[in-house]
């Protein structure tokens, strides 16, 4: 009798004749999706010699961080720098109109963007005095705002405000830019003050100029000239009229010329030969002898002190008349 033999299978045996089930293939990792690399607005603003550069932050759209910065193309104003993380700071060492490129770097997915870009630096804000001033300005009392320009400014940008930081101002003046406005009063003498000028950067320049206020310049009046002509001949005649204050550079002149006939056939234009002048507090008038028939006439004559008190600009200190009798005998 042929015995039985029953073969048990562990259970990793397969029946025979089964197929195989096959492993699933792995999706592929999907690649990140990012906005193309772009450079925001970049805030440049105009800059002051030695006055700190307000920091611009340069940012960006889009690629995949870190960033990295620098300038591309041309150079940025000295004293100023680009950081690599993408700040501009500093303090502009020289004055300019300066045109550049910046470039950011995306180490994320190499991507690079680009900017152009220009930044203006303008001079240092400065105040200086006008010649007419460089020592001190003399102007006279009673003289008004022509006189009173002292000072000028360059550099620096707008907006400008003046500000009196030492002294005072002379009398009946008020100070508009470097100029001071109105009609100088009050007592002869110096003094001396000092204005602070402010720009927009908040850069700032300071001036003192020094006055010297001189008296308002006064003239006699009423003096006669008696020549004794007789048939256009005689000894001529002289005047003296004092004057006081002003600055000493004098101007004198006939600015009219009444008739006088008390007995004088004459009474035309000034004689040929007279002399008006000016000097050490007394105004002169000579007359000479032969001015011809008999002559008489009432001149006012106008004394004028003219002084530089500005740059190309002369304050006149207004005139004085006086009456000059000139009669034949």
């Amino acid at each position: 009798m042929v015995a039985a033999v029953l073969v048990l299978l562990s259970g990793c045996a397969r029946p025979q004749g089964a197929q195989a089930t096959p492993t699933p293939t792995p999706s592929p990792t999907p690649v990140p999706q990012h906005a193309p690399l772009t450079i925001a607005f970049a805030a440049f603003h105009a800059g002051e010699i030695g006055v700190t550069y307000a920091p611009v932050n340069l940012s960006v759209t889009g690629g995949v961080a870190p960033y990295t910065w620098s300038v591309s193309v041309g150079a940025l104003p000295g004293g100023l720098a680009l950081s690599t993380d993408g700040i501009v700071s500093g303090t502009p060492t020289q004055n300019g109109y300066f045109t550049f490129s910046v470039q950011v770097f995306d180490a994320g997915s190499n991507d690079t963007a680009g900017l152009p870009a220009n930044i203006p630096i303008v001079p240092r804000l400065t105040a200086s005095l006008v010649p007419g001033c460089a020592t001190e300005c003399t102007v006279e009392l009673g003289c008004v705002t022509v006189c009173g320009t002292f000072g000028q400014v360059s550099g620096g940008v707008a907006p400008l405000t003046y500000k009196l930081t030492v002294g005072v101002l002379p009398a009946g003046t008020a100070l508009s830019g470097l100029t001071l406005n109105g009609t100088f009063t009050g007592l002869s003498g110096r003094l001396q003050f000092t204005i602070q000028v402010t720009d927009g950067f908040g850069a700032t320049a300071t001036i003192s100029p020094r006055y010297n206020l001189l008296p308002h310049i006064s003239l006699a009046s009423n003096a006669s000239c008696l020549g004794g002509w007789t048939n256009g001949n005689g000894p001529g005649c002289q005047a003296r009229l004092a004057y006081s204050g002003g600055s000493g550079a004098l101007t004198v002149r006939i600015v009219s010329n009444v008739p006088n006939t008390r007995g004088c056939y004459n009474s035309g234009p000034p004689p040929a030969g007279y002399v008006l002048s000016a000097s050490n507090g007394d105004v002169n008038v000579s007359i000479p002898g032969n001015i011809g028939p008999g002559y008489g006439a009432i001149w006012t004559i106008v004394l004028t002190d003219s002084n530089l008190c500005a740059q190309s600009t002369y304050c006149s200190s207004g005139s004085a008349a006086v009456n000059i009798k000139v009669l034949c005998s």
